[in-house]
């Protein structure tokens, strides 16, 4: 380990919390999932089917085990979100014609139109969050992020 990382290590003399870039990452994403919680408790959602819906629309169609990746759930649970909106209309399921192993997963009308509710009240908690930063920010923040999962995934 390098010293030039030391102050953002626990094991440091000199650590503070404020140092923590993890510790501000969960702060960030925990209160980010409280407020938009929050905004879609009149719709009866909660954040677990917020995400495999959002997937849905970024990425219709898409597997069990695709939505599984993309929300970075367990199959099992992924899998009991998704039974969970198809018995609420959200979504519906079937075989995958060239592997029927595979299911597949699509949103509904239903569906179509809770992504885009889910959508409309996410831009509200994104405006409130990004307040006092430029685009630019924004940007080289999330170049930073996206290096260190890269880092991570290996």
């Amino acid at each position: 380990m390098t010293k030039k990382y030391n102050k953002f290590f626990s094991a440091a003399a000199d650590f503070n919390l404020d140092h923590s870039p993890y510790y501000w990452v969960t702060q960030v994403h925990a209160q980010y999932v409280q407020n938009v919680d929050h905004a879609l408790k009149k719709y009866g959602l909660d954040n677990s089917r917020r995400r495999i819906l959002l997937a849905l629309k970024a990425k219709p169609q898409a597997s069990v085990s695709e939505l599984s990746e993309m929300v970075i759930s367990k199959m099992s649970t992924t899998t009991k979100i998704i039974y969970r909106l198809k018995d609420e209309g959200l979504v519906n399921t079937y075989s995958c014609e060239d592997d029927a192993r595979i299911t597949r997963v699509v949103l509904t009308d239903k569906g179509q139109q809770m992504a885009q509710k889910i959508n409309d009240l996410s831009h509200i908690v994104l405006d409130q969050s990004f307040d006092g930063l430029t685009p630019l920010q924004i940007e080289k923040m999330l170049e930073s992020l996206k290096l260190i999962f890269r880092n991570l995934a290996h």
